[in-house]
């Protein structure tokens, strides 16, 4: 292999000291052949230290070769730096994970081959996101033509024709403020209002909210370890999973000698748990899964939920009003992309349910300078920076302001005014769902088969529609082989038996959005109206699935989706039970919409004393509104001297049949609780603080009135 040149030594040894003086890191971007890569590669990268290569074929024995699906369980962890190379495939989300992983003066290094090339290099990672039998080489390339055009402005291009870039681009514009101790100034005042949470007014809790490397993590387990010293026995952390509070873990065991002057003795240590002795009294850091901790409240002086948004609102809310002292602390901006609508939902529910509640934002850099370029390339590259303005609130009628048209992902990249157009979209998905990722960007610029529509008032988009085409599938296709993607028509085959699902040709929609100060204005409806509209000619249905709430079930009812499916178990990222509906166009769908509505009504009324015992009366109530049961008469005698045991089946069915004149009862839900999902008196009596001979007074009462 030919010797680097003296010149390419010594621009390497100067970007190296640069960054290392500055506090910062870099985007390097390696365009050439494989052999001309490895030898910049070998000059490169530091002797003595350790990186990460994202794929399966590392290019340097110095970086160990990881698959993106490893890097979360990396997460807490740091890495001098990362090789990222286009033919083993470049993934948003794993650019988003690493940039938080690579220390001060270290690299985020991607190699790509020259523009040509690129501009068609189907990337291998995308065989995940499109149906069957779109492979990679079917996509768009869109990310591709994105990530060449945002690379040329963020990152230091080494080309084999220029392989050394100015590097003054790398020094700050200004000096940053240092802080003076170990402690940032954001650090000290996390642990002043944690404090405050776990001495002051209960049910006041802290959210805490950072970017990534600002020492959220840290301030966590140097709180736990400031409330031991303070007199607290038993501190609990909690996150989706271990991992996530393993840099708070750290900052715990860095202080322990520091403990042990202060006469704290400690008798065990083992990952996720600490236990101190201090005068005979036992004194306990530990951390538990949030479901034990749901399952049974335990005795905690404070709970600390690191990555809450990781963590589904249903639950979130469960931990809120179990324990009466709570931090939930989260990264803003990264792997998971934004937490904006994160924290637009959680403050929206904490601000009416615990009005005392505090806010928090961590802002300064712990691990890098304030102006480090490899995080300001990511945020860029990734659309994580501010957010855009909300548009003002129109006098006149948003529905006649409103423009609705499809977008071509392609005309989003070919201009400015296209790119604006990309950010206002992502960022809008962003907002309404807080699980939105980057990898959600790479999808949107890659998969040929769907069809994106925007709402917009005055050039600013304000709703959004993203739908993917599924189905036309062989009816013959396996039982035990599953095709890639089509979700809906194999969730539909798999439980009906009905294997006509697969032929039809439909359009499932994945994500509808309206800006927040835009919504309950009509804009949802007209935008869904227009979408249905101009594919009904062309689709035998429209699909949806989601997380199920009874006022999106309504939205959706208004539309004249039916509902054909709801999971049987929760879903991981939303909390709440998936529920699938169609709304069909051709004379095919509409008969096996029928015959499967029938089907699913029966059977989820059946679930309701089984499965679906521990829904919410509320999300019953609606999805039963919708059904159609035979008429029974009521078993009358239930009103005189007849026990609710000997006509308990009779109420039942008389209660399906009539559950649109019982729904604006004031006792619907503990009646619903009662007779359809057959709870213990005593359950349903607790809930209403009354006996069980008072709750059936009060259930007579307005049966008497409505009959």
């Amino acid at each position: 292999m030919t010797q680097a040149s003296p010149d390419l030594k010594n621009w390497s040894q100067q970007l190296h000291n640069t960054l290392t003086f500055h506090r910062h890191r870099a985007c390097l971007v390696l365009s050439g052949e494989l052999s001309w890569q490895q030898q910049m590669l070998n000059t490169v990268i530091q002797p003595d230290t350790k990186g990460l290569f994202i794929g399966s074929h590392s290019l340097h024995l110095q970086a160990e070769a990881t698959h993106p699906k490893q890097l979360k369980l990396l997460l807490g962890q740091e890495t001098d730096f990362a090789i990222f190379r286009a033919e083993e495939g470049i993934e948003a989300d794993a650019l988003g994970i690493v940039s938080g992983m690579i220390r001060a003066g270290g690299l985020c290094i991607i190699c790509l081959p020259d523009q040509a090339t690129f501009k068609n290099l189907p990337n291998p990672l995308l065989k995940h996101f499109l149906n069957f039998p779109l492979t990679p080489k079917d996509s768009l390339k869109g990310f591709n033509h994105y990530l060449w055009q945002q690379l040329q402005h963020t990152a230091l291009w080494c080309t084999p024709h220029n392989p050394l870039p100015d590097l003054s681009v790398l020094k700050p514009a200004t000096d940053s403020l240092e802080w003076q101790g170990d402690k940032t100034p954001d650090q000290v005042m996390a642990l002043d209002a944690i404090h405050h949470v776990a001495y002051g007014h209960r049910k006041r809790p802290l959210v805490l909210t950072a970017d990534r490397g600002r020492g959220k993590s840290t301030a966590l387990g140097l709180a736990c370890v400031e409330l031991i010293r303070s007199g607290k026995k038993h501190i609990t952390l909690t996150a989706a999973r271990l991992t996530q509070v393993q840099m708070a873990f750290r900052a715990i065991e860095e202080q322990i000698d520091a403990l042990t002057y202060n006469g704290f003795e400690c008798i065990e240590k083992r990952p996720g748990l600490v236990v101190f002795e201090h005068n005979n009294q036992p004194y306990r850091i530990e951390f538990k899964a949030p479901d034990d901790l749901i399952a049974k409240t335990n005795v905690t002086d404070i709970l600390l939920i690191d990555e809450s948004a990781h963590l589904p609102l249903p639950m979130l809310k469960q931990l809120l009003q179990q324990y009466s002292r709570t931090v939930l602390a989260t990264t803003q901006q990264g792997y998971e992309g934004s937490g904006r609508g994160f924290q637009l939902k959680l403050s929206h529910y904490l601000t009416q349910h615990y009005p005392g509640w505090k806010p928090l934002q961590m802002k300064t850099p712990i691990r890098w300078h304030a102006q480090d370029p490899l995080e300001k390339s990511v945020n860029q590259l990734l659309l994580l920076e501010e957010a855009l303005p909300e548009v003002k609130s129109h006098q006149s009628s948003p529905i006649e302001a409103c423009q609705i048209e499809r977008c071509s992902v392609l005309e989003l990249l070919d201009s400015s005014k296209g790119k604006t157009r990309l950010k206002q979209i992502f960022q809008l998905l962003t907002q309404a769902h807080y699980q939105t990722r980057p990898n959600d960007l790479m999808q949107i610029l890659e998969v040929p088969n769907q069809q994106l529509w925007v709402a917009q008032v005055s050039g600013q988009i304000i709703g959004v529609v993203l739908a993917v085409e599924e189905g036309l599938l062989p009816q013959d296709l396996g039982e035990n082989r599953r095709a890639q993607g089509h979700l809906f028509p194999q969730l539909m085959a798999k439980n009906t038996a009905e294997r006509s699902w697969l032929a039809l040709k439909t359009l499932r929609i994945q994500r509808i959005a309206v800006q927040l100060n835009a919504q309950q204005q009509g804009i949802g409806s007209q935008l869904l109206n227009e979408f249905l509209q101009a594919n009904q000619a062309d689709y035998d249905c429209v699909t949806t699935s989601y997380g199920a709430t009874p006022e999106l079930i309504q939205f959706w009812r208004k539309h004249q989706f039916v509902p054909l499916h709801l999971g049987l178990k929760r879903d991981k990222a939303s909390g709440m039970h998936s529920l699938a509906m169609c709304r069909p166009f051709s004379a095919t769908a509409k008969a096996l919409t029928d015959s499967t509505l029938a089907a699913f009504q029966n059977q989820f009324a059946w679930n309701l004393t089984e499965s679906f015992k521990g829904l919410e009366s509320a999300l019953v109530i609606t999805l039963l509104q919708g059904c159609d049961f035979p008429i029974v008469s009521f078993p009358k005698g239930y009103l005189q001297q007849q026990p609710y045991e000997v006509v308990a089946y009779q109420l039942r069915q008389w209660t399906l049949a009539h559950i649109n004149h019982l729904a604006t009862q004031p006792l619907a839900e503990s009646w619903v609780e009662k007779v359809l999902q057959t709870h213990p008196w005593q359950q349903v009596c607790l809930k209403e603080s009354l006996n069980r001979k008072a709750l059936e007074f009060e259930f007579k009462a307005w049966l008497k009135a409505h009959l």
